[in-house]
């Protein structure tokens, strides 16, 4: 009898010894894959180099497999939760691809069992054949570009000629504001403002001009009630005038007059042959994932470079898992809260100081449509007093050669 007992414990814990084998995660059996010689096979993760989700091993490094966040988050959950090695040493093999095609395919074939990172969309996934895991949210494209070394006088210059409608339209409202002037004063005062109309309009576009940059030498000042509040009128308007077209030349001292922002998104190139090419202008800019530049500025890999804008796209960040490692994406599914903490705390590192320059703020780019249609009106105001001043001119001119003839006439 005492040997039919010992006989009968002994088979109950070679049973629970098969079976506390078998179960890996979460009380699933493991495919019997996992198994060569009564030894599990190594965990063999595909990455491409996408830093700082996955890199090179470093000079840090306690082996020679790939580092980066993706192993840092999940590796912990795979070998200790999810029991994925249980009592065994945690053999992880990385083997690192060219390109995320290349990766996709031996993911597809089983020749690897997890893939790394990938980028999802939400709502429209590119892999649905595989398990996906997310890790993080996409943290956003950075758009950088070189700083400008151009000269400041020629910075200047551009805003002057790219703001030629609103420099035109300020000086046919001086020439216009002269004209009225003249108009309103010529009879009161024809010392100062003559009464022929090419003379007196000149000096009235030149009394109009030094008023509205506030000079105002006082050669030229209005003598009729008329005039003076004409007077008061320009002057104020002459102000905003003059602002507006200051602050957009203004501008341009205190901010590189360049178009920061990209136009095509095209021509992917590796990160170190981007940054090589921006640093020597052979393109404009780059776009660098949110972390990635983080990653190559803390290397001062980007000092000379401006970061300009960021694009926020929807995107999730994340692994693919090979169809026969269903139950280890399931497994870290019940540990995701856990996992995402963990990242936030990693990526909490990842700090990026944007040298982000002041831009050209304009109000003539704001509204050049609107500018160009007054500067039209103008002119065609402007074009209007000069035909009823050239015909008052040879009225006026020819009235008095008439009194003149009949003065005559009656004298001799």
């Amino acid at each position: 009898m005492p040997c039919l007992t010992v006989c009968f414990v002994f088979i109950i814990w070679i049973l629970n010894a098969v079976i506390h084998e078998q179960f890996a995660c979460g009380g699933q059996v493991n495919s019997s894959q996992d198994y060569e010689h009564g030894r599990k096979l190594p965990l063999t993760f595909a990455w491409i180099f996408k830093p700082p989700y996955a890199t090179p091993p470093s000079n840090e490094s306690l082996d020679n497999e790939a580092q980066g966040l993706m192993r840092d988050a999940v590796l912990k959950h795979i070998a200790v939760e999810c029991g994925y090695y249980m009592k065994k040493s945690f053999d992880v093999r990385t083997l690192e691809m060219e390109n995320e095609f290349a990766m996709l395919e031996r993911l597809r074939q089983n020749k690897v069992h997890i893939a790394l990172p990938i980028f999802e969309h939400p709502s429209n996934r590119r892999y649905p054949e595989f398990p996906f895991f997310k890790l993080d949210d996409y943290p956003g494209t950075e758009y950088i570009t070189v700083l400008d070394d151009s000269s400041t006088l020629t910075v200047v210059l551009d805003s002057v000629i790219k703001a030629w409608p609103l420099l035109a339209v300020t000086m046919v409202l001086t020439a216009i504001a002269g004209i009225i002037m003249w108009a309103l004063d010529t009879y009161w005062n024809s010392e100062e403002f003559p009464r022929s109309f090419i003379k007196g309009s000149w000096d009235g576009f030149w009394w109009s001009f030094i008023s509205m940059t506030t000079v105002g030498y006082g050669d030229k000042s209005p003598k009729s009630i008329v005039a003076r509040i004409f007077s008061i009128i320009w002057i104020m308007l002459g102000l905003v005038t003059m602002a507006i077209f200051t602050a957009n030349v203004t501008s341009a001292l205190t901010a590189a007059s360049l178009e920061l922002t990209p136009n095509t998104l095209n021509g992917a190139k590796k990160i170190e042959s981007c940054i090589e090419a921006l640093n020597s202008k052979q393109i404009d800019g780059m776009l660098l994932d949110h972390y990635t530049a983080s990653y190559y500025q803390a290397r001062d890999k980007l000092k000379s470079l401006v970061i300009v804008t960021k694009f926020e796209l929807r995107r999730d960040v994340g692994l693919l898992f090979s169809n026969d490692r269903k139950e280890l994406a399931a497994c870290l599914n019940f540990y995701r809260s856990n996992i995402w903490r963990l990242t936030q705390t990693i990526t909490s590192t990842y700090k990026l100081n944007k040298q982000k320059p002041t831009k050209n703020f304009s109000l003539f780019d704001d509204s050049r449509l609107l500018i160009k249609q007054f500067l039209f009106i103008s002119l065609g105001v402007l074009g209007t007093l000069l035909l009823v001043g050239t015909v008052w001119e040879y009225l006026f001119r020819k009235k008095g050669k008439i009194k003149g003839k009949v003065e005559l006439g009656d004298k001799s």
